[in-house]
């Protein structure tokens, strides 16, 4: 049975102004998508699906039509969506890819900056922002940006977990350990490619790499 509580008691914007995003948030996919979750007990339950970013939070459609959200994300195993894994590990996690019993997982935060005012009526961004555009649960397509004056920047966070769905952020340590056994190899790879650690083509190269040992 799949625990849930209503959205509306629900207010987690402590560094972000809730009325600049759209009525349920933002979230990953353009609509609800049929997903499976696989609960810790062992308990399987299909659901149309959502992962909503600024709440960090698993939404799906209940029976009424109403929005709502899994209320015990330490209860369930995994969430199988849109070709992805998520994860629950101090925050959801989606899996990007799964080698050598290491699996490859990113969070998305999200923060929010007003844009400067400038001459003749026109606004001055910070360099290097971006205007989004994300959807709502009906399909909606809501533009936080332009009109609004506001601009949402997203840093994806890349982690190495096991096959037990233990997360850790990516680092040296994590793969040493791993392939214990082939640490100069490994350790000759990281220094001959310059692996960056933050970089998703650098920890792609580097699993490929790894699942060569």
């Amino acid at each position: 049975m799949i625990l849930y509580s209503d959205l509306s008691a629900q207010v987690k914007f402590p560094e972000i102004k809730k009325e600049l995003f759209p009525e349920k948030g933002i979230y990953r996919f353009p609509a609800f998508t049929e997903g499976t979750i696989i609960m810790r007990n062992g308990i399987i339950s299909g659901q149309l699906l959502n992962y909503n970013i600024s709440l960090d939070e698993m939404h799906f459609i209940g029976e009424k039509g109403d929005t709502l959200a899994l209320a015990d994300p330490f209860s369930v195993s995994f969430i199988s969506m849109n070709g992805s894994r998520f994860y629950y590990d101090k925050g959801y996690l989606q899996t990007i890819d799964s080698s050598n019993g290491i699996m490859l997982a990113f969070r998305q935060l999200l923060s929010i900056q007003q844009h400067r005012p400038a001459a003749y009526g026109m606004t001055e961004p910070h360099e290097g922002m971006r205007v989004y555009s994300f959807y709502a649960p009906n399909g909606k397509t809501d533009k936080i940006g332009d009109d609004d004056k506001v601009t949402i920047t997203a840093q994806d966070v890349y982690f190495f977990g096991d096959g037990y769905g233990h997360f850790t952020k990516t680092g040296k340590a994590f793969i040493l350990e791993h392939f214990e056994k082939h640490q100069d190899t490994v350790k000759t790879f990281l220094k001959t490619h310059h692996t960056n650690f933050n970089k998703l083509d650098d920890l792609e190269q580097l699993l490929k790499f790894c699942r060569q040992l």
